[in-house]
């Protein structure tokens, strides 16, 4: 997750093969517990048919994107929408995507992923203008005590600085039954919506098929892993997700992804390694951030430095992330387009009023007017396929 202050692909068209067999899994977003076993093979993941990790190879990668046997081959390259982290930030994405939806051009998308406050965008983005008054909601009538408690006499003793209880609330209050079996209707199509989190102990990043976790039933382990994504360090309290099978029981502690990356569109593995080209496909990547922000003075205390490097750190790794990814995209033969917060939109973030409704709403309505005035994507210059 990328803290802001805005003013101051191998990714085919498939379906993860689902295999539900007889893991039972169970989720607890409760204060972190000390597990009664802890899972050490990852060559036995007792969740693998749910998740994979994103330094993982070819290998693994392909069993999870090659279209199912029953569904037919695609005739061309697939729709990606990748969604990055923000904290409050997530507010223009939401609004972006609505206006965007409005505006009636928005495609169909084979692949949908979410990291840190987009895990709380990507499913409803995932289901299209059917659920745009959800993410309405969400960012524009919600603030922060819909979203987190301070508990400022706990916090040196404990670890986070917030409680997260409201955030669990809202996430279920906005996932029901209905809504994950529509999702696994989706999955079962063959389109994809990916979750990442970062496992504390092991320091790997998992990325969770959340069509197959909604398919197989497993509704508190998909608001857990929604919750997870979104903890930041620090901030909000990790997410224990325990599970059962075999008859042992395993718990894995998961935190915000964007201490690994800002947004996943194209595996790790596919930089390096040659794939045949595609006939067609794009590939969108929504920063709810700034990726070039105008200039500022910034407080000679170490609070306003550290927040300074730490935002700049996570700013600089986007712009490598989206430069890598556009040149993924031109040697595949797939469009790519990308959109940030515009620096110059006069919108002003105060970081002692964190989710404020005030600085939400305004974010939502920046997102939603670039949308539906054609001003939202910037695409690459260069024509689509390159000609040879």
């Amino acid at each position: 997750m990328i803290c802001t202050k805005p003013n101051k692909g191998i990714v085919g068209r498939r379906s993860f093969l689902m295999g539900l067999g007889a893991t039972a899994l169970s989720a607890c977003t409760s204060p972190v517990q000390t597990p009664l076993a802890t899972r050490v093979e990852t060559d036995n993941d007792p969740l693998s048919r749910f998740r994979l990790f994103a330094d993982d190879g070819p290998d693994e990668w392909r069993e999870h994107l090659h279209p199912p046997s029953s569904l037919p081959a695609p005739p061309a390259g697939p729709n990606v929408l990748a969604l990055s982290g923000g904290g409050e930030n997530g507010a223009f994405g939401a609004g972006a995507l609505v206006g965007w939806s409005k505006r009636g051009d928005s495609p169909n998308f084979d692949l949908v992923t979410g990291i840190s406050t987009s895990a709380l965008i990507a499913p409803f983005a995932f289901m299209e203008q059917d659920y745009d008054n959800v993410l309405t909601r969400v960012f524009t009538e919600s603030d922060a005590g819909d979203i987190m408690r301070m508990r400022p006499f706990q916090a040196v003793f404990s670890h986070a600085l917030y409680d997260t209880a409201p955030l669990a609330a809202l996430i279920t209050q906005h996932t029901p039954p209905s809504f994950l079996r529509a999702i696994a209707q989706k999955h079962r199509a063959g389109k994809s919506l990916l979750i990442v989190t970062s496992e504390l102990d092991s320091a790997r990043a998992s990325v969770w098929d959340m069509g197959a976790i909604a398919a197989a039933g497993q509704y508190e382990l998909f608001r857990s892993i929604l919750r997870a994504s979104a903890a930041l360090p620090g901030l909000f309290p990790p997410v224990n997700l325990r599970y059962t099978a075999g008859g042992k029981t395993y718990a894995e502690t998961h935190v915000d992804e964007g201490v690994h990356m800002q947004f996943l569109a194209v595996p790790n593995f596919a930089f390096t390694t040659p794939d045949h080209r595609l006939k067609g496909g794009h590939i969108y990547v929504l920063i709810n951030n700034t990726l070039n922000p105008a200039s500022e003075t910034v407080g000679r205390s170490a609070l306003s430095i550290s927040q300074q490097a730490l935002t700049t750190t996570g700013r600089a790794n986007a712009l490598l992330q989206v430069n890598a990814t556009q040149l993924y995209a031109r040697e595949r033969g797939l469009r790519f387009s990308v959109t940030s917060i515009d620096p110059k939109s006069g919108i002003v973030y105060d970081p002692s009023d964190r989710f404020s409704s005030t600085y939400m709403n305004a974010l939502y309505q920046h997102g939603t007017e670039r949308a539906q005035s054609g001003t939202l994507w910037t695409n690459a210059k260069e024509e689509w396929p390159p000609q040879q």
